[in-house]
């Protein structure tokens, strides 16, 4: 059954990757995290062996003695780890999601868990960012407080932003950081990046979003996203 249960995560871990949110304290190390909505998703929590975090529905008490609760009212933390339906249990390693699985949180998905924990080599962290929510930038990012957004010219995906990119543009700052200068033509998205910056924090891909706050980044978001606008929206709210 553990067989089965590690199978079903390294498939998961092939889907999709992302990165945890600044605010949890779950940017470095391991931790599991797992979206529920009621406290009997924290059965078999005192079994694994990292931090755990039950993300619940606003409103919803839990106090189980061997997991954080956090609630997620705006629903960045769903979004970002693309949680449609729930439970579902992500495996975090230096803030990365390295596998994740649609399954109640028992005790035998916890020993199965721990097995992806303990084993670095089949499951490592999926990019090498030199960046990670909490990090203070420097430079000319120091103090800026805005969305950075990474774009390559011919990226379908990257076009499919296109309107929520504009609409950004004319509400907040944007630094839009293109591969190709002066692309995509977007008049109100004035302030741009050197394609420098993309090298330098080890971004794996197109669209990319980082969320900085004050100098600090908040977010990285890969890939993209249906709700943008929204999601950005968290953070201006």
């Amino acid at each position: 059954m553990k067989r089965g249960i590690v199978a079903a995560l390294l498939l998961a871990s092939l889907v999709s990757a992302q990165v945890a949110p600044w605010g949890l304290g779950v940017e470095r190390g391991k931790a599991v995290l797992v979206f529920a909505r009621d406290c009997e998703a924290a059965i078999g929590a005192a079994e694994v062996q990292a931090p755990v975090v039950l993300i619940l529905p606003q409103g919803v008490r839990c106090a189980a003695p061997d997991v954080r609760v956090f609630h997620d009212p705006k629903g960045l933390w769903r979004a970002t780890f693309y949680v449609e339906e729930e439970p579902r249990v992500v495996v975090l390693k230096e803030g990365q999601q390295v596998a994740a699985l649609q399954a109640p949180f028992k005790t035998v998905l916890a020993r199965g868990l721990n097995q992806v924990l303990a084993d670095d080599a089949r499951y490592p962290p999926h990019f090498d960012l030199r960046i990670r929510p909490g990090d203070r930038l420097t430079g000319d990012l120091s103090t800026f407080t805005g969305l950075v957004v990474f774009w390559k010219e011919g990226c379908p995906w990257c076009e499919r932003e296109r309107e929520d990119l504009a609409w950004l543009c004319q509400h907040l700052p944007v630094l839009l950081v293109s591969d190709t200068p002066g692309k995509p033509e977007l008049p109100a998205c004035t302030r741009r990046g050197d394609w420098r910056l993309y090298h330098d924090w080890g971004i794996p891909g197109a669209p990319t979003h980082v969320w900085i706050e004050k100098g600090v980044v908040r977010w990285i978001d890969l890939g993209y996203k249906e709700r943008l606008t929204e999601l950005v929206g968290v953070f201006t709210d």
